[in-house]
């Protein structure tokens, strides 16, 4: 009996030290605003505009779990499982945010697969001055855009920006920190099933590639990165004159930012976006520059005003006849306060101007309902955002 109960007392002990082992973390994010939102002012006299309506915004609300494993010699496994969570709607968790799982070491670095955010859309979201880089006037909804004019037709108005989303299908490699340096790449597969035959429009192999460089020292950060989308369209592709399927997209962005004493921080942000499409058989081009400045005024030691003004200029290239009024202009003023590490209060105007073909709506918060060309985008917004 007495052997039993020090085997028992053994087995107990070895499954408190298993379990002391596992490194489980539940976090989250609860962020919502109330928000006046309108579309108006389309060009060409078009009565197709947004009048004001009043709403309730999730803004990117988040719910994760993550962990990890040491398995000795600085080696370590890692796993993170992210889903968003919106206060409007109910279902099964998604997981459509960063869930991946991988190894890290602090010699070699890390190695992730899943559905991961990309350095673009990493160096992107670390200049938005917003808390989480969310709402309507983060800069999302601008930037690593290469459409948004109303002459591209539906399909490719509002194209969602490729490296502003998070990749799936990926597998990403970031290196050790050496002196605030270190570098990042990741590969996403597209997974097609599709043959290479004669199907029209049929991409084979679709695949993007991701690339970065950064360096983050004290008060200084700076980061450029590159990334391209090939989606392989068919050598049989058939479209006639006036159709055009997108073929390949490709960024490069180049950011930085500097804090000061006392949390004052300026931004800024250029990059050129290109997309190659296929059109009766003959490559055609679209160009489009983007940039962008910030700034943050520390009020208190709680509490900062944040300004950001970010402008798409009007497209170039070949494939439109005329590219002309295809900008838009991106203004945000807003204001932070703390109230506590976990607990914000916030509050900010924002509103896109669009050129009078585009039709740029915000990333986070869209106005929606299919507004006209020349209409601009406007959101007033304060709420609260909790971290857990």
């Amino acid at each position: 009996m007495q052997k039993k109960l020090i085997a028992l007392a053994v087995a107990g002990l070895a499954s408190s030290a298993a379990f002391a082992q596992t490194n489980v973390t539940i976090y989250g994010v609860a962020d919502a605003t109330f928000e006046v939102a309108s579309a108006k002012g389309a060009a060409n006299s078009s009565n197709v505009e947004r009048g004001s309506f009043t709403r309730v915004n999730t803004n990117s609300s988040l719910i994760g779990f993550k962990g990890e494993e040491a398995l000795g010699n600085g080696l370590k496994a890692i796993f993170q499982f992210e889903s968003g969570a919106s206060f409007d709607s109910a279902g099964a968790l998604s997981l459509a945010r960063d869930s991946f799982v991988g190894l890290s070491g602090d010699k070699w670095g890390t190695v992730k697969l899943g559905n991961i955010t990309g350095p673009t859309r990493y160096l992107g979201a670390v200049v938005d001055l917003n808390a989480g880089a969310t709402g309507p006037g983060a800069n999302a909804s601008l930037i690593g855009k290469t459409a948004g004019s109303s002459a591209l037709g539906a399909a490719n108005a509002t194209n969602s920006g490729v490296f502003d989303t998070r990749l799936t299908n990926t597998i990403a490699y970031a290196t050790p920190t050496w002196s605030g340096f270190n570098a990042v790449a990741a590969y996403s597969s597209g997974e097609n099933k599709s043959l290479d035959s004669a199907t029209a429009n049929a991409t084979i192999n679709t695949r993007v590639y991701d690339i970065g460089g950064f360096y983050n020292n004290g008060p200084i950060f700076v980061g450029l990165t590159y990334g391209q989308l090939n989606n392989n369209l068919d050598s049989a592709n058939t479209n006639v004159a006036g159709t055009a399927t997108l073929d390949k997209t490709s960024i490069w962005r180049l950011a930085g930012a500097y804090t000061f004493t006392g949390g004052h921080k300026i931004t800024g942000l250029y990059e050129r976006n290109k997309n190659n499409y296929e059109r009766a058989n003959v490559g055609t081009d679209l160009r489009r520059n983007i940039w962008g400045i910030g700034g943050k005024f520390m009020v208190t030691s709680n509490g900062g005003l944040i300004a950001q003004y970010y402008q798409a200029q009007s497209s170039g290239g070949d494939f439109l006849a005329s590219n002309r009024n295809t900008g838009a202009k991106l203004y945000e003023i807003g204001y932070e306060h703390s109230l506590s590490k976990r607990t914000m209060l916030k509050a900010s105007y924002s509103r896109l101007n669009n050129n009078s073909n585009s039709v740029y709506d915000f990333n986070v918060g869209a106005v929606g309902g299919g507004f006209a060309a020349g209409s601009d985008p406007t959101v007033w917004a304060a709420g609260i955002r909790h971290t857990f």
